[in-house]
Formats: structure tokens, sequence, C-alpha cells
């Protein structure tokens, strides 16, 4: 971009027109900086007469030593109102009556204080050659008084380098008394000034500097020394600031061309870019000319000779946009002779107005030769479309759409011209970026034809057939229709696309659901070339169906060869056939050319039958009327006698972390010595904790052989079970809960529970051997059939419970 800054006159640069500088762009930052950015702190613009402080992100080209903080501000907010490090700066007229600050004559509308709330610098970085010298210019005026002196550093590096390079100190008052003539230092030249000599006691100060440090990036700008009352919060104003030296000038590109027909060459012709500034007066940039191409012949310079001057008009160029670059001028004359492949080599003469520089690396290598292609205009050319989205639609018309590209499908593809007896008369590879061209071809052939290729054609051979690579596909003909010969025949395009290649899926383990309940299909993706990755939103193509299960879309059963478009993965499902299967069925994607994937992608689903458990973990949770509320979980890896051993295969059973209810599988495992007379709570906790329900769960414990059962211990307690009234209750159930729901009676009758004494030939035979009684649960009733399996902790509440009774110590 071309930035023009105001009122710089200094050294013949001369008076250089209104400032025009825009926020710089990402992409400007691939370009040196040669010269200040917003000199005149014009952009952007913030109100009249008003002040702000603003974080330094907003003041385009300029960055600041000053430490973060609020800023304050009496101008319109904005989008400005945010904490940074901040620069401070005012409108003309800003402060009031008499006392008003204005700029100096014709310098705009903004400039800068230095001393915003403390003393600090206002830099640019720029790229400084070795040994170059470089012109500035600035004004500067003081604030607070018109006998003391506001005074800053203009200096090469930053304040808190070890030892920044000081080429000037500057003391202005506030009506443009100049205290002290400026101090040059460190071999700059800097002459002297008269007081107020900008108008409204601004002094406009400019000089020389030779620069002798490494080539580089440098951070160049003022710093704040002093100000008249000693307050470092206010001082040092700052308008109008120029650093430069020559403009840097290189070519863009190395090299171009196009066909002879483009007589104006607006394809890709020779460019200069200049960063830096250019003064009063403009540059001229020498430029010759060689190479195959005859001028005179074959091209035309503006002076007719093989030199000539391209003038640069003064600016302040930062490289970014099309301002900043020039065109060569030159024409190329055609002619419908066969000529082929002529070039001109244009090159950067040396000068004194500019240095030969690269314009991306600060002192790097610049292109100072570029090379223009002139081809033979009497040639047939065309190009190959990847077309993503089939908008040829097998014709040769509205190929190409949209950012679509050329492709030479890998390069492996050939362009071959064959005659009406199927002899190649020419043939070529097709260009990485699509494009072919036949040179010289014969004037006046009649019924001729393009093919594509895999094959290379041989000159005078029968041409190979019409192919693609592997994965491709046509979207057009690959055979044009029939020709005769001309000059400059073009546009004999053709369409080609890539196919999809869609991913295997397999779906985690998972219990079959029974019945007509359905699965949720995993997520479908594919990757295409053109395409990328996609799935959600795209179409995908049902190409086998399952064997053994009914796959449905939005609730729709699918049928072989459905498309789904504007896929929803949430609404393809499976009703697998039950048991323990696996179902599978083959699906493609399709892409946006609407090609689906020649090889189907495999989903699969594997399922389980129904597999109930029922976890049984036992505790002592009482002896005599001392509660046992420890929570400890089994383990095998400990002595036997420890207090959580469990025997190996049982052990995680015993852990709380199943899903078993947070802090729910209290006692101890071993309750350690009790005596005669004591008496034992036991607890057996159960938890259905399999892949589906558990149905007919009945809990058998066998009383232990050195203890008596209790008869007694729930008698009077509620609820009961339905249990013969006035008989005694010794088991306590939970379901659900962390107290009994139910207490049951010993006999039996109509509740669940039953104890069976020593012996009892009526014990249940899954009890085993009862030698000192057994206490019997029935858990699920007709009234309760199943124990829900349980999916996390405590839940469903009915997944889980447990049994109780107590005992005497023989």
């Amino acid at each position: 971009m071309k930035n023009l800054w105001k009122n710089f006159n200094l050294f013949g640069w001369g008076l250089i027109g209104a400032t025009l500088v825009l926020k710089p762009t990402q992409a400007q930052a691939q370009y040196i900086q040669r010269s200040f950015l917003n000199p005149s702190f014009e952009q952007p613009v913030f109100g009249t007469s008003c002040y702000i402080q603003v974080d330094e992100s907003f003041i385009i080209g300029w960055t600041t030593s000053h430490s973060p903080r609020q800023g304050t501000s009496s101008c319109p907010v904005g989008i400005y109102g945010q904490a940074g490090k901040i620069i401070e700066i005012w409108t003309t007229g800003f402060n009031g009556g008499s006392g008003a600050t204005s700029t100096a004559t014709n310098a705009g509308n903004q400039f800068a204080e230095l001393n915003a709330e403390e003393a600090s610098e206002l830099y640019q970085n720029l790229c400084l050659l070795k040994d170059e010298t470089i012109t500035f210019s600035f004004l500067h005026r003081g604030r607070s008084s018109s006998s003391v002196a506001d005074v800053a550093n203009f200096l090469i590096g930053l304040i808190t380098d070890p030892a920044p390079t000081v080429f000037g100190t500057f003391s202005t008052t506030s009506n443009g008394t100049v205290t002290a003539q400026p101090v040059a230092q460190n071999g700059a030249t800097i002459p002297t000034v008269t007081n107020n000599n900008a108008g409204n006691g601004w002094v406009r100060y400019s000089g020389t500097v030779p620069y002798t440090g490494t080539t580089g990036n440098k951070p160049v700008g003022f710093a704040a020394v002093s100000t008249a009352g000693g307050n470092n919060t206010i001082g040092n104003f700052l308008d109008e600031v120029q650093f430069a030296g020559k403009p840097v000038v290189e070519f863009t590109a190395s090299s171009g061309g196009a066909a002879e027909s483009e007589t104006n060459p607006t394809t890709n012709p020779p460019k200069l870019r200049i960063v830096g500034l250019v003064p009063t007066g403009g540059i001229s940039v020498p430029i010759s000319v060689s190479g195959t191409a005859v001028l005179g012949t074959d091209y035309n310079t503006t002076s007719g000779t093989s030199t000539f001057n391209i003038t640069i008009p003064a600016g302040n160029y930062d490289g970014s946009d099309a301002t900043s670059v020039f065109t060569i001028p030159f024409t190329v004359i055609n002619n419908n002779v066969p000529q082929g492949v002529r070039n001109i080599i244009f090159t950067i003469q040396t000068s004194t107005s500019f240095f030969a520089s690269s314009t991306t690396t600060c002192g790097g290598s610049p292109t100072v030769v570029s090379n223009y292609t002139i081809y033979d205009d009497d040639f047939l050319s065309g190009k190959v479309w990847d077309d993503a989205d089939n908008s040829a639609n097998n014709t040769f018309t509205n190929i190409n759409t949209g950012s679509e590209t050329g492709t030479n499908a890998g390069g492996l593809l050939n362009a071959i011209l064959v005659d009406a007896n199927n002899n190649v008369l020419k043939t070529i590879p097709v260009a990485a970026d699509g494009t072919y061209t036949f040179l010289d071809v014969p004037f006046n052939q009649s019924n001729v034809k393009i093919i594509l290729s895999t094959t290379a054609g041989t000159v005078g051979n029968t041409a190979p057939a019409q192919s693609l690579p592997s994965n491709w596909v046509n979207t057009s003909p690959l055979t044009t229709a029939t020709f005769n010969t001309g000059t400059n025949i073009s546009s004999k395009d053709f369409g080609i696309e890539q196919l999809p290649d869609t991913n295997n899926v397999t779906a985690s383990l998972q219990t079959n659901p029974g019945g007509t309940n359905k699965s949720q299909v995993p997520t479908l993706s594919a990757i295409d070339p053109e395409d990328g990755n996609f799935s959600v939103g795209k179409s995908f193509k049902i190409i086998s169906l399952p064997t053994n299960g009914i796959l449905y879309y939005n609730n729709v059963a699918v049928t072989a060869n459905q498309v789904i478009n504007n896929y929803d993965p949430t609404q393809l499902t499976l009703d697998p056939n039950d048991g323990a299967i696996t179902v599978t069925f083959t699906v493609a994607g399709v892409d946006a050319a609407n090609k689906e994937d020649p090889t189907p992608a495999t989903v699969t689903m594997p399922f389980t039958g129904s597999q109930p458990k029922v976890l049984l973990v036992k505790r002592i949770t009482r002896i005599n009327n001392q509660d046992l509320n420890d929570i400890v979980d089994g383990r095998s890896d400990v002595s036997t006698s420890a207090a959580n051993y469990v025997s190996p295969l049982y052990e995680t059973d015993d852990d709380s972390d199943k899903p078993w209810p947070l802090g729910y599988l209290r006692g101890l495992i071993n309750a350690g010595i009790v005596k005669l007379g004591d008496e034992l709570e036991y607890t057996i906790y159960f938890l259905s904790n399999g892949l589906s329900n558990a149905t007919n769960v009945r809990i058998c414990d066998l009383v232990p052989g050195n203890v008596t059962f209790i008869p007694n211990t729930f008698n009077g307690m509620t609820p009961n079970d339905g249990g013969l009234p006035g008989a005694d209750q010794g088991i306590a159930l939970a379901i659900g809960s962390t107290t009994p729901t139910a207490y049951l009676t010993n006999v039996a009758d109509s509740d669940r529970g039953h104890f069976y004494t020593a012996n009892d030939s009526a014990t249940p035979s899954y009890c085993g051997i009862n030698t000192n009684g057994a206490v019997v649960v029935n858990i699920t009733v007709p009234s309760f059939p199943s124990l829900p399996a349980a999916t996390g902790s405590g839940t469903p509440a009915n997944s889980y419970g447990f049994v109780r009774f107590r005992a005497k110590v023989k």
C-alpha cells in the first residue's frame, strides 16, 4: 500500500500530498518496513478538540514502551476503551480557551503526547541497511512551559537496551522556543533551527543519520528525557515524524509469460515492487532488456531501445497492495508466423536513488531479473479442471465454478491432438495447474480432436485410448468433438474429479436391545480429495442391507441403494435380530459431484446376548449395640487375617467402585474377636450388575456354625411384607434403600422371607447343607419380577439392596 505523509519538506524531498495511511493488514507483514507508517498520527480519526489514551494496537504503525493500564479519554470512546500499552493522541484545539493546543500549520488534526502517563518511547521497527545514510524530519513542541523545554531523544534501539544509538536530543517549549539547539550524536548531522518555525509553538527538526550497525530490523523512535515541570505524565508533543533511507526495489517474480496474442501483457507481466519513502519529484528505475526475443520484431519497449526508465512517483510505499507495484510497460508483436517460444530478460540496473534489495527479507537477495516468455499464438490450448461439483454434467460447458482449480491428476495425464485418421499430431503432458498448450500446430487441419489419456501418444502413430488414473472419473467427455485448426484456438477444457473413500466403522460391543428396540448406528464418515472429510449434512448411499437386522432412517426402513441426503447420524438406527450376533452392512460416501465411492465401506455392529449378573457382598454391620459404618474394599493380595481380606475372584465384587451407591457397602469383612453371648448383625448386599435385568433372584445365607439365629430381632417393626400377624420377624429386606423397606417373618407364609432351622429337609437345594439354619429371601416376586441392571452409581434405585439378620455367638 502507498502511504503518503503530510508536510515533510526535507533535503529536496519536498511537500508530499495528503496523508493516506490504512491500518496494516496481515498481508503487510510479509514486506519489510523502510519508513514510518502513519507518521502524523492521523489514523484512526478520534474526534475534535479532545484527547484519548488507547492501546497501541489502534494506532497504526506505532508501538510504545509504556506500561499497560486503562487509558482515559475526553473523545468518544467507541471501540477504543480497553486497557493496554497506551499511546496518547490529541486532536487540534484540545485543552480549551486560549490554552488550546493545535497542530502546526497545515499539519493535520492529530498529534501524539510522548509522556502519556510516564516517560516512554514511541517507535516503529524499520529495516536498516548497513552503511546507509538515513534522513529524518519531525515536529516537536513542549506542553506546559514557555520558558522551560520538554526534552526528547530520537534514537535507534529501545530505551531498555544496554546501549541504544541516540542520534539527536531536542528541546522545545510550549511556544516553540528552542532552549538548546539539537544535540547531534553518533555521526548525525542536524542543522540549527529557528523558534516556532512550524507555527502554533511547533518546531520542525531534520537531519541525516549514518547507520553503521548490522543490517536488520531495528526499533526507531522517540524517548522522553524530561518535561518542563518534572511531571512525567505531561509533555513532549510529536507530529509528522519521518525516518527513512532510500527505498528498496525488486521484481515481484522472477518469471512470467503469455501468448503473443496478449500484445499488452496483463496475465503475469514483470512488475516492480517498491518499499520505502520516495521523495518529491519521484525516482527513476533503469531497466535493460535482453533475451532470445528480438526487439522490434517480437516486442517493443517504450523507448524503442534496450534500456528505459520506470518512474516511481513521490510517496510512502509499504509494499502491501497494488499501489506499491508498478508494471513494466512493453508491448508484444502478434503475427501469424509460427515462431516457438521466445523470452525477454528484464534486468534492474544500479542507481543511487534506491537499493536493489529484497522487499520481504531485510537485507535479503533481491530479484533483479525477470524472465518473460512469449508463447507462439499459433497453438491449441486448454485446461483440465478438478470439477468438484460436477457442474459440467458430461458436457463441455460450465466446467469450472467457484474456487475449483486445474489438475493433472498427479502428473499422470496427457493431452493428445489427433488428426482425422486417429493419428497423433501433438502430445504433451498436462501441467500441474491443469493447463496444456500445443505449440506450432499446423494450420487448416480438418476434423482434429483432443483426447485425455494416461498414455503419452507418439507422433505419427495411432492415438492411445482415452483414460484416467485410478480413482478419477470424468465429468465431461474425455474426447472433444472434431474441429479445424486455426489461429488462437483455446479453452479446450475438460472436467474430471476424484472419488471419495468411505471409512469402515465398528461399533463398540453392546447388549442386544432385544425385541423391536433399536440401537444407534455409529457415525458414518468419508474423505474426499476435493471435499475433504465429510460426515454430518452430506450424502451417503446404503449399498447392502444387513441380513440379520433392519436398518432405519428417521424410523423408516432403509432400502438397498438408498441415498441419504443431508445425513443426520442420530436418525440412522438398527433393530438387530435377538441374541449374540454381529450385524454388518455396506455404505458409500457420495461427494459434491454426486459421485460415490466405488469400494464401499463396512459398518460392523457386534451385540452380546442378555447376561444378567448379581453381585453379593456379606458384611458384619453391628456388634451388640454398636453399628459398624466402615467402608472397606475387599482385597486378595493381603494376609488372610487382614480386616479386608476376601478370597480371589470375589474381591472385585467387594469394591465400592462398582455401581453401588456411594458409601453403601458399610460394615466389616473381619470384625475381630468376639466372645460368648455377643450379638452380631449380618448384612448380605446385592447388586444387579449384568448386561440385562436379573430375574428369579433368591438369596440363601447359611447361618455360621458358631452362632445362633435370633428369631425376633425385628419384631414389631414396620412395614412388613404380608407375613402372618404375630409371627417372629428375624429378617430385614431393603430394595433401593439404605434402610430396610420390609421386615420378614421367619415362618413359611406369604411374605418373601423364611428361616429354615438346622437340618430342615425343606431347605432349598440351592442353599447347600443346612447344619445351623438358613435365611432365605425371594428378592423377585410377581409384583417385582426382576432387578434392573445397574447403569451407574446407585441407578436405577431398585437395582440394589440388602438382606439382614442377627445371630448370637454360642
